[in-house]
Formats: C-alpha cells, sequence, structure tokens
C-alpha cells in the first residue's frame, strides 16, 4: 500500500505542471456533449472528465485527480498479482517500483486521458480472470465482466488485448475455465456494456475505423520489429528490463507459472499484432504489470538470498527511475527541464511524424494555449463590433477548438467549430459564416470559400511543435457560399 500511496503522491504533486494537454481539453469538450460514442475514441473518457469537472472545477488538479488514482492502482494490483504468484515482499516491492518508474507509466499518470486508465484496466481483467479462474465464484465472474467491459469502453485496444488472451487461453489448459457458466456471464455482461457505442459507430460509419486508417498513412510512425522491440525496453526503463524479461520468460517456461502461461503467449500474439498493424510502440505498454509481477516472483526465488542483490537492485532502480522521470513527467519547472535536457536526453521513442521542438511532444502539447488563445482574442477585439457579432472561429484541430471553448470564455470569445474529428459531427451550429476568424487552415483552402481573406495576427509560441507553430490567422468574409454548404469540406478524421 506505501508504494500506491507513494505514486499517487509523485503524480499528485506535479499535477498543476505546465499545463492542460491537448488530449484534455478536447475530453473536456467532449464531456460537454456526452453521447455513446465518439468519432475517435469510446465514451468513458468523457464521462470521467464529466465527473472531474462536476467535483472539482476546471482545476488541473481536480482534472488529474483520478488518473493520479489510477496510477496507483496499477501499482497496487501488480503487487497483489505479484503475491498471488508467490512473490514475497521483495518482489512485491521490485514489481511495484518498476511499474510505478517506468517512463511510459510516469508520462500518462497524472493526464487525463484513456491511457492512464488503460493499464489498470488491463492488469484488473487479467487478476479477476485469474480469481475467478481458480475460486469459480460467481460475483468474481461479474466483476471480471464489469471491468472488461469498462476495458471496451475505455479504448478500443482492449478488444486487440482481450482477443489475443482468448487465444492465448484456448491453446492453453486454463481453456477449461472457458466452458464454465461463469465465463459466459462475464462475457454477457461486458458485451451489454459495450453494445451501445458499437451501435453509435454502426450508425455513424464507423468513424474509429477512418481515423485509424488515416493516422497509420499520415501520422503515425511506423517501425520495424528491432525497433519496435528496442523501444518497449526504452519505455518501461532499460534497467528494469530483466525484470519483465525475466517475467516473460518464466511465463512461457517455467513450471511453476504453468497456470499463467497463456499471458506470456498472449503478450506474444499481440505485439505480433500490433507489429502487422503498424500500430504506434506505446500500444503495447498496458501489458507489463503482469509480467513485472511474474519476473520479480521468478527473480526473487533464484536471487531471494543473496543480500545484496535485494539491496543494490532496487536503489538502482529507484536512482534511475528518479534520473529519468523529467522527461517523463513535469517535475521540474519548464526552464529547469530545458538545462537538463543538455543533461540527459531521452527522446528516442518517437510517435508522430510532426518534427521535434524544442521539448519533447508530450510535452509540447501541454504548452502555448493561452497564448493561443489570446492571439486569437486579439484578432477578434480588432474586429468592429457588427463583425464580433457575427465572427465564428474556425480552427484546423481539435485542440485549437477546445482551447477556444475552454479558456476562451475569459476573453469574451465565441465557441469555436472544427472539422477534425468529433468537431465535425458537432457541425457550425447557428453560425453565420459571414465573418470568420480561421487559425490553422491553407490560405488556399479559404481563398476558394471567400471572396475576402485578410491576414490579421500571427500564433507563435517557443515551446509548441513546429506543425503548431507560427500560425496566421484569418478574417474570411464575403462567402461564396453558405457555410453549411461547405462544411463537409473541412472533414478531418485522423
Amino acid at each position: 500500500m506505501s508504494f500506491a500511496i507513494a505514486t499517487f503522491v509523485v503524480h499528485f504533486a506535479v499535477a498543476g505542471g505546465y499545463g492542460y494537454q491537448r488530449d484534455e481539453l478536447y475530453f473536456i469538450s467532449c464531456a460537454r456533449h456526452l453521447a455513446w460514442g465518439y468519432v475517435d475514441q469510446p465514451p468513458l473518457i468523457a464521462v470521467i472528465a464529466k465527473i472531474a469537472l462536476t467535483l472539482f472545477g476546471d482545476s488541473l488538479y481536480g482534472l488529474r485527480f483520478l488518473p493520479a488514482l489510477a496510477a496507483a492502482a496499477t501499482v497496487a494490483v501488480t503487487g497483489r498479482m505479484c503475491r498471488r504468484l508467490g512473490g514475497g515482499l521483495f518482489a512485491q516491492s521490485m514489481a511495484m517500483l518498476g511499474i510505478a518508474l517506468a517512463p511510459f507509466y510516469l508520462a500518462i499518470g497524472n493526464l487525463l486521458t484513456m491511457n492512464a486508465f488503460e493499464p489498470l484496466l488491463w492488469i484488473g481483467t487479467a487478476y479477476l480472470f485469474v480469481k475467478a479462474h481458480d475460486d469459480d465464484r460467481p460475483l468474481q465472474w461479474v466483476a471480471l465482466g464489469f471491468v472488461g467491459g469498462l476495458g471496451l469502453i475505455n479504448k478500443y485496444s482492449m478488444f486487440f488485448f482481450l482477443g489475443s488472451c482468448f487465444v492465448a487461453i484456448v491453446l492453453s489448459p486454463e481453456r477449461r475455465a472457458l466452458r464454465r457458466p461463469g465465463f459466459a456471464l462475464a462475457v454477457a455482461i461486458a458485451a451489454a456494456i459495450v453494445a451501445p457505442t458499437l451501435v453509435w459507430q454502426a450508425q455513424h460509419g464507423w468513424p474509429q475505423l477512418a481515423v485509424l486508417q488515416n493516422a497509420a498513412v499520415d501520422k503515425n510512425v511506423v517501425v520495424g520489429p528491432l525497433a519496435f522491440y528496442l523501444q518497449q525496453i526504452l519505455m518501461m526503463n532499460p534497467l528494469a528490463a530483466p525484470i519483465w524479461l525475466a517475467g516473460l520468460w518464466a511465463l512461457l517456461a517455467s513450471p511453476a507459472f504453468r497456470s499463467l502461461r497463456w499471458y506470456g503467449l498472449a503478450y506474444v500474439l499481440l505485439s505480433v499484432a500490433y507489429l502487422a498493424l503498424g500500430a504506434k510502440v506505446y500500444y503495447l505498454a498496458p501489458i507489463y504489470p503482469v509480467l513485472f509481477a511474474a519476473g520479480a516472483s521468478a527473480l526473487e526465488a533464484r536471487f531471494g538470498r543473496l543480500r545484496w542483490a535485494t539491496i543494490a537492485y532496487p536503489v538502482l532502480l529507484l536512482v534511475g527511475g528518479l534520473a529519468i522521470a523529467p522527461e517523463a513527467y513535469p517535475l521540474l519547472p519548464l526552464p529547469v527541464f530545458l538545462s537538463y535536457e543538455h543533461v540527459l536526453d531521452f527522446r528516442g521513442i518517437k510517435m508522430e511524424k510532426h518534427p521535434e521542438g524544442r521539448v519533447p511532444q508530450h510535452f509540447a502539447d501541454m504548452l502555448g494555449w493561452r497564448t493561443l488563445v489570446r492571439s486569437i482574442a486579439t484578432a477578434y477585439d480588432g474586429l468592429t463590433p457588427q463583425e464580433r457579432r457575427e465572427a465564428t472561429i474556425l480552427t484546423r484541430d481539435y485542440g485549437q477548438a477546445a482551447a477556444v471553448d475552454f479558456l476562451g470564455p475569459a476573453y469574451r470569445l465565441p465557441h469555436a467549430i472544427s472539422g477534425h474529428n468529433n468537431y465535425y459531427l458537432y457541425g457550425p451550429g447557428d453560425a453565420s459564416g459571414r465573418v470568420v476568424l480561421a487559425i490553422g487552415l491553407s490560405p488556399a483552402m479559404l481563398h476558394g470559400e471567400f471572396r475576402s481573406v485578410e491576414p490579421v495576427g500571427t500564433y507563435h509560441d517557443q515551446y509548441v511543435l513546429p506543425d503548431f507553430n507560427d500560425l496566421t490567422i484569418y478574417k474570411c468574409t464575403q462567402p461564396i457560399a453558405s457555410l453549411a454548404a461547405w462544411w463537409p469540406a473541412t472533414k478531418r478524421y485522423i
């Protein structure tokens, strides 16, 4: 429990660092438009955002309270899984420390994103299956179905995880559990939970598939097998690699872990599937807590009597994890981080094709939003009173639109519209389209819709990514056609 509490404190203490992240702003917008589904995600994250906003207002600390709690719970369940696998106090401590300080888990533990809850839902599902398989109690199967269903409405990658686990179980002696009535009950509960969002996707033409297809072509960095697995080591902390690699080996080959061999096989199946699909390297990251639990237990059985090892290795993990931590989450003030980055720069993992800026993308996405909104507000204030009454703010992406919607009221700005993902479905609303302040869109597109396109401002912030920086703000008037008529041209599902 002490490791879980420490994990919560580590994340919550810096929850106010840097600023709102791009996706957090978008999820806040989704929370204000609750639905059974969205273009690019299931509905759970919007519900969580709605709960956070209702309980805590728009405070960054309030927004990131539940992600920090999920990070702590992930560490706690990792320890419980390790104990169930026979691990003693040393093994449990090593497994929890390894997960708590893994760069990927540090990076997601204080952001309101789907990724913050995914590891907890994955290990929770695995842990409940093990318990239900061993004890065969109806309540455990119900809990398994409920947690699995939550995972499915948190992120659709849960389908790949559950599918890999199912195939792996079928190939293992544990397949006898699949014939139990409790398993059928769990499947029914999970299916009932996810059904509404699948119906929503079907009714809207499966936009999630379009997002994935377009991102694979235009946005995501695709790597080969060697780079894919090397970057797994980087995400989990190279110093911790002996733990989870030992766990994978133990699950696949050790007689002591025969009952959980299916999980090692699921890792192999899922990683191969993600490689074949050209998925981002971090999509595999939620699977590691069980590997850490198994590996720590296996290493304790082999080296637990070496007193120097039980002290030296955890200290090495702690020191190494703390050294990497400023690169993973906002531990240091930004000017201090920029200096620290000259000493240690761990930008070995690139997820998207955007050119790098002064800071890594996961930090850049937290910066510049107030500057953006102030820049738009300056252009808006430069309009005539009549123009301001009719003005609409049009942005290229959901981050810009959500920033205007969330931060803009302080500057008396109207709501933003965008063709990006779910903002496209929101539509132009009652905007007349006679006066449009556009940012991030090409002049060629704007000239195709307006007779007058005039630059009235520029957005610049030294820390954001180059692709999102130095953007011209255009005042567009004298529309050639109605806004509703050319709205389909703004559609961007990516």
